[in-house]
């Protein structure tokens, strides 16, 4: 009887097992016309595992034999395929056809979805807001099809967007899109916060040079902020997080018993010198006593374990039955991974007002305001950090007594590779301990707009005046240090430069549209007249 039981457990243990085998698939994610899509998510269904397409479509994910995976990306219908002990599932997404009566930002009017002709891409404020990112921008990445996002990792910092890759315009390598914010023209949209934005919508082809010239030569994202509805009662809302960043991926370097067998075998006496003066300077280490009693790690030493970063939104939204309004107050806060003065700090307000004058008038003023204050890390710590020999320790104890002893002004205690011989400093602290750059970033951005319906349902004309305010201050300082009788190693002079930019920029639009559907028949038509000026004292 025990024999048997035992049997039946075996058979029961090698059935579960069996349902349990897991699977290496992969395979491509393209659209109808056979293009990679770039950032599909493809999740295990029933649970939170999953992966995204690489910059050609490709995936990699291990699954049961017996899972089923799920397809998904904005835009497209979405996907459920049986794995079936299959390695290989390529898949071909199909365009989404709901939403079709769906109203979309298209230039200086609207139109419906299925009515388009161009390549436009619409997102929404809860797709936005489902990444936690200070920049708009950034927290697209990977949901545009198209459209490449590659992030500037310092805080506050717009990351690189490509939407037709590298441009012409405004010169070699440019690709920066424009961007629209309710109808004033922006380079870069960092006085955003994404909790402020309802729609944003991707202009990627050609079609949007016919409306925004040149300067659509890169493509345009219009981007519309919330507003409040008429006959709604007053409603507070908040959205807000606080996360911690941590580094991933990041590069491995010789440790110094690998950098010394590397020197040992090239043979160049020069080098070889180098490690022998470390040994002398720094003692051997116990464990080898051919290598230096170093062991330099410089990406660990130059970098934070971790940084926070908080977003915090709160807006009121309301209206009677003639006036709509939305207010909103946001404040953003990121630190820097890489260590010394490395911060982003930003506080918006906002506020829009609709009103409906009459039957036939309807008008409108909103106002954005951005204060943000940038510490910026020196770049050349990166560089320096890659370069930096792993026999080099970060502080030089014995040379920072002898420059206290000799009375020496400013004497610092970080270590210095030219003692050994080298040619430079190496050491990644020299820009990041004493260098102090504040950028101070304000912006205002006012809008007044005036609809006129001269044809009830057909012919409209919208007159909208946008003043833009942009006022840049930086200032970079170079405090003073001392570390060694050679002077092109020393600063023995404070540095300072500062500048200061104003950008006043005013544009007015003047739009007629004219809609009609006769006989099964819709058209549409726009008559456009802009007028801008702007101007900058540096």
């Amino acid at each position: 009887m025990r024999l048997l039981i035992l049997n039946l457990m075996l058979v029961l243990f090698a059935v579960t097992v069996s349902a349990q085998n897991i699977v290496n698939v992969s395979g491509q994610v393209t659209d109808q016309t056979g293009e990679s899509i770039i950032g599909v998510s493809i999740s295990i269904k029933g649970t939170s595992e999953g992966t995204i397409t690489d910059m050609d479509g490709n995936y990699h994910i291990s699954v049961p034999s017996d899972a089923i995976l799920v397809f998904s990306f904005i835009g497209f219908d979405t996907q459920e395929v049986q794995v079936n002990n299959r390695s290989i599932i390529s898949v071909s997404l199909v365009e989404s056809m709901t939403g079709l009566d769906e109203v979309v930002v298209v230039g200086y009017g609207t139109q419906k979805v299925k009515d388009l002709t161009s390549s436009i891409v619409t997102v929404k404020a809860d797709e936005i807001t489902k990444s936690a990112s200070g920049q708009t921008m950034q927290a697209l990445q990977g949901k545009v099809a198209g459209v490449q996002i590659v992030s500037a990792g310092a805080p506050g910092s717009e990351p690189t967007v490509r939407i037709r890759g590298l441009g012409s315009y405004p010169g070699i390598g440019g690709s920066t899109p424009l961007y629209v914010v309710d109808g004033m023209y922006f380079d870069d949209i960092d006085f955003l916060n994404p909790s402020d934005i309802e729609s944003l919508s991707v202009l990627k082809d050609a079609s949007a040079s016919s409306i925004y010239g040149v300067r659509a030569a890169n493509g345009v994202v219009l981007i519309t902020t919330k507003s409040g509805s008429l006959k709604s009662k007053a409603s507070i809302s908040y959205d807000g997080y606080v996360g911690v960043q941590v580094a991933q991926n990041v590069l491995q370097m010789a440790n110094a018993e690998q950098f010394v067998e590397y020197v040992n075998q090239v043979g160049d006496p020069a080098d070889l010198q180098f490690v022998e003066n470390a040994m002398q300077r720094f003692g051997r280490s116990r464990i080898n006593p051919n290598v230096p009693d170093v062991n330099t790690d410089w990406y660990k030493e130059i970098m934070n374990t971790s940084a926070t970063q908080q977003n915090h939104a709160l807006s009121v939204t309301g209206g009677s039955e003639k006036t709509a309004y939305a207010m909103g107050l946001s404040y953003f806060e990121q630190d820097g991974l890489l260590k010394g003065k490395n911060s982003f700090e930003r506080l918006n307000i906002r506020g829009k007002l609709d009103q409906n004058v009459n039957k036939w008038l309807k008008a409108g003023v909103n106002v954005n305001v951005s204060n943000a204050t940038k510490y910026i890390a020196d770049d050349a710590a990166w560089f320096k950090a890659y370069h930096a020999v792993p026999i080099l320790p970060v502080y030089d104890q014995e040379n920072y007594d002898a420059l206290v002893a000799a009375g020496t002004n400013f004497p610092s205690a970080y270590s210095n590779a030219k003692l050994l011989g080298y040619r430079d400093t190496q050491n990644p602290f020299l820009d990041l301990e004493y260098r102090d750059h504040r950028m101070d970033i304000r912006k205002v951005l006012t809008g007044l707009y005036a609809e006129m319906s001269l044809l009830p349902e057909k012919l409209k004309f919208k007159t909208s005046y946008n003043i833009s305010l942009i006022h840049l201050s930086d200032r970079n300082v170079g405090l003073p240090y001392y570390l060694s009788a050679s002077e092109d190693v020393n600063r023995e002079l404070s540095t300072i430069s500062k500048y200061r930019s104003l950008y006043f920029n005013q544009f007015w639009d003047n739009t007629l549209t004219y809609n009609d559907t006769f006989g099964g028949h819709h058209i549409s038509a726009w008559w456009v007249l802009p007028i801008g000026m702007s101007s900058m004292i540096h």
